[in-house]
């Protein structure tokens, strides 16, 4: 009779459980995840309760794995539209999720549609208010000590050209790279634009922006490709496909080995979740 006591999953090789979360963490966008945070989505699902309330190992690998494959997305863009929840990210700087997060995308979006209904609103203002949020969201994220890469999206629907005044937009991420215990790897995401903006010249303003310093991968790193209408929705109506959930209680809080929790909330039978330190 075999007296090791130790849980079949934990004699399995690292690499084949890390398989096994893969697939309990489906790749599935969230569209606001965390409630009251200025987090557009996550790319992933989020562990369930239940997941999470089997076993004290179990939950801290799982939840370092969720963490080492979800990423999270911001969007830059006018005061109009967007930013409607946590318009200066106050929440997401007091959220300990802030902890945890390696991977963000980051979308610069030039909306026509200000343009249009703002005709007063010139391009330099324009720039300058996608420029004001990218700074304070880069502030921000120089507070998550495991963030690790940053992909840089960009759709432009103005049509407007003036490409050399809107790459501006671009500088605050420079702060993001001069953190040397905090190396951070940027990678190209979705370009999406008129004429006047190739990927070519798209790089080339990125490459001006971080400098020598700036690591800079080509690719369309873990960007989730989206339209603008779809960029509007998320960023408009927080209420856009929260998930729907029916094996919650009211508050489930499940801490990990490391000391960390990941708190999941049901509320009018809305999915939204949390992290809170036990630290």
């Amino acid at each position: 009779m075999n007296g090791d006591a130790t849980p079949p999953i934990f004699r399995l090789p690292l690499e084949l459980r890390q398989q096994i979360y893969s697939h309990l963490l489906p790749k599935q966008p969230i569209s606001h995840p965390l409630p009251s945070v200025g987090i557009t989505s996550v790319s992933h699902n989020p562990p369930t309760s239940s997941l999470l309330s089997i076993h004290p190992q179990l939950t801290a690998e799982i939840l370092d794995h969720f963490y080492s494959i979800s990423s999270w997305k911001l969007i830059f863009s006018h005061a109009f539209n967007f930013f409607r929840v946590d318009p200066e990210l106050r929440n997401l700087e007091q959220s300990q999720i802030l902890n945890r997060i390696r991977k963000v995308e980051v979308v610069f979006f030039c909306d026509i549609l200000l343009l249009k209904e703002y005709p007063s609103f010139g391009l330099e203002s324009f720039c300058a208010e996608i420029r004001r949020r990218a700074t304070r969201a880069c502030e921000v994220l120089n507070k998550a000590p495991c963030l690790r890469n940053v992909t840089v999206s960009w759709i432009d629907t103005t049509l407007t050209g003036g490409w050399e005044e809107k790459a501006t937009i671009l500088r605050p991420l420079r702060s993001l790279g001069d953190i040397a215990e905090r190396p951070i790897t940027f990678c190209t995401g979705e370009l999406n634009g008129p004429p006047d903006v190739d990927r070519e010249r798209f790089v080339k303003a990125l490459r001006d922006v971080l400098g020598e310093r700036g690591h800079l991968e080509l690719g369309h790193g873990d960007a989730a490709i989206e339209g603008p209408s779809r960029l509007r929705m998320l960023a408009f109506d927080v209420r856009q496909e929260r998930q729907k959930i029916g094996d919650y209680g009211n508050l489930a809080s499940c801490r990990g080995c490391s000391g960390y929790e990941l708190e999941v909330e049901r509320s009018g039978g809305e999915r939204v979740i949390g992290s809170e330190s036990a630290a």
